[in-house]
This record gives C-alpha cells, sequence and structure tokens, in this order.
C-alpha cells in the first residue's frame, strides 16, 4: 500500500491549501441546501439518492469520455463502502436533522469527522495516539456538550433527539476519509473514485429507500424543488473529485481539518441564505472545537 503521508515536518503546499479552502467553501453550502430541501419536502433519503445519482452519473460520463473508468469486483465493494458512509446514511440523516435544528449549529456537526478520522486510525494501528490528541477529543466532546444543553439555546429543547443523531454522521465521514485511502485501488484516479463512490452512495440510499417505504420523490416538481436538487447535485460532484485528490496528497487525518474551514463556510452560508443569528453559547462551542483542532494538529508528526 502506497504511503500518501507528508514527511515529518512538511506543512501544506501552497496547492493543497488553496484546494482545501476550496473544498471547505463548497461543503460548508450543503447545510443550507439540506434545510431547502426539507423546506419543498424533499423525502430525506430520497434527496440523498436523487442528488448521489446525479452527480455520480455525471462524473461517471466524465471519466468513460477521459477513459478512465473502470469497474471490478473489488471497485465495487469500495465504492459501495465509501459512498455508504459518506453519502448513502449521513446525507439522509443531517436532511432529516435539517428542519429541527439551525443549519449553522448543524455545520458544527462537522467539527467532531477530525476527531473520530484520528481515533479510527488510532485503532486501526495507522496513527498513533498521544496525550494532546486525547486531550483535543475531550474538547470537542466539551464543545458538543455546550450545544445539546437544553438552556444554551444554541439547540432548541425540541431539536434536542436530533442534534444527536446528527452526531451519527460525523462518524460516518471519519470511516470514509479513512477508507479512501485504505480502500483506494492502485492508479484509480480521483476522477473515478468520485463518480464510482457517489454512484455506491445511491445503491445504499436506494436501498434504504426501498427498505423504509414511504415517499421517494417530492410531490410535485417545481423550481423550488429542484434548485436544491441541482445545488447539491454541483456540490457533490465537484467536493468528491477535491476529496480523493487530497486524501492521496494529505492523508485522511490531515484532510480532515477541512471540517474546521467548512465550520467557517457553513456560517457564513447560513448568514446569507436565512439570515441566522448564532447565539453566544454557538460562538464558546466553535471556540472548544477550535481549540481541539489546534492541539490535534500540532502534534508533531509520526
Amino acid at each position: 500500500m502506497r504511503d500518501d503521508r507528508p514527511a515529518p515536518g512538511s506543512g501544506l503546499l501552497p496547492t493543497d491549501a488553496v484546494l482545501l479552502l476550496l473544498a471547505a467553501a463548497i461543503y460548508g453550502g450543503i447545510f443550507p441546501v439540506n434545510r431547502l430541501a426539507a423546506e419543498t419536502q424533499w423525502p430525506p433519503v430520497g434527496f440523498a439518492f436523487a442528488q448521489s445519482l446525479a452527480a455520480g452519473v455525471i462524473l461517471a460520463l466524465a471519466a468513460v469520455a477521459g477513459g478512465r473508468f473502470a469497474v471490478t469486483a473489488g471497485q465495487v465493494r469500495t465504492y459501495l463502502i465509501i459512498g455508504g458512509l459518506v453519502v448513502g446514511l449521513p446525507i439522509g440523516i443531517l436532511v432529516s436533522a435539517a428542519p429541527h435544528v439551525d443549519a449553522s449549529v448543524l455545520t458544527l456537526v462537522l467539527c467532531l469527522s477530525p476527531l473520530f478520522t484520528l481515533a479510527i486510525g488510532t485503532l486501526a494501528g495507522i496513527d498513533r495516539f498521544d496525550r494532546r490528541t486525547f486531550a483535543g477529543m475531550l474538547l470537542g466532546v466539551a464543545g458538543v456538550a455546550v450545544l445539546a444543553l437544553p438552556d444554551a439555546g444554541a439547540v432548541r429543547s425540541d431539536g434536542i433527539v436530533w442534534f444527536l443523531v446528527a452526531l451519527i454522521a460525523p462518524v460516518m465521514f471519519a470511516g470514509a476519509n479513512n477508507c479512501a485511502k485504505w480502500l483506494r485501488p492502485e492508479g484509480a484516479s480521483s476522477l473515478m473514485m468520485a463518480a464510482g463512490t457517489l454512484l455506491g452512495g445511491a445503491v445504499v440510499a436506494g436501498v434504504v429507500m426501498l427498505a423504509l417505504g414511504g415517499a421517494v420523490l417530492p410531490s410535485e416538481w417545481t423550481g423550488r424543488t429542484l434548485m436544491p436538487l441541482a445545488l447539491a447535485t454541483t456540490i457533490n460532484a465537484v467536493f468528491f473529485v477535491l476529496f480523493f485528490e487530497l486524501v492521496a496528497r494529505m492523508g485522511p487525518a490531515r484532510f480532515s481539518i477541512f471540517n474546521y474551514l467548512a465550520v467557517a463556510a457553513g456560517i457564513l452560508w447560513s448568514l446569507a441564505v436565512f439570515d441566522e443569528r448564532p447565539t453566544a453559547s454557538f460562538w464558546l462551542a466553535l471556540l472548544l472545537m477550535l481549540a481541539a483542532m489546534y492541539l490535534v494538529l500540532s502534534r508533531k508528526p509520526d
């Protein structure tokens, strides 16, 4: 297996930093889009299925045109695993939670993904666990606790359960971050990986849809229902190519710092779209999570 980790003492290259900022800015927009989808009566898993399928087909056609799309049994397994972890299941969870939790608060869920990414890597023996990492995880948990307190005001009392359900998503994202490195076939391009993952995510979401039953598509098709689908499709198509490119360059743990940048982007998107005003407890939680980021990422390289 190739080693994608940077050399000890090395920092992000300028190109990597730019791509990381771009990925964060793009993905930060998915939270307001999820809320728009919920407001236009998109069924949660149906929305995950539709956006994954549309983006996957677009990227697959681009890969075929470039002569870079190939499918083997091992690749199909990889696409289904990563697609299920990063699209098929968590997107449905986040869309379900969106009507009950402010988009800016829900965006903070991303802050736990880097900590879980490191934890999974440590348990798998890929990364080392030290006191600084442990302290960072405790600060991240403290930030979540601040948001979850009913009296904090950042999460409404009727949305606490949904906020806690949404915390499943960063665990899945963390698993996908690691699998994007561990399971990537040798020589597979980022475009091919993105296309296969999104199609795999669509398959997983489709199975979940059939298992749960209920509505699959909005009750009516209008410009309002098409808008979130078009936005989510575009976000996914661009982001997942960047995702696989950056994980290959940086490794999963270093890539996962994009989540913190996406928090800032998500807040800005939410302020612009919904005119939300985060409470003081929101900023306290963000401060705790940024401190967690500093502790984890200032750790000496292995």
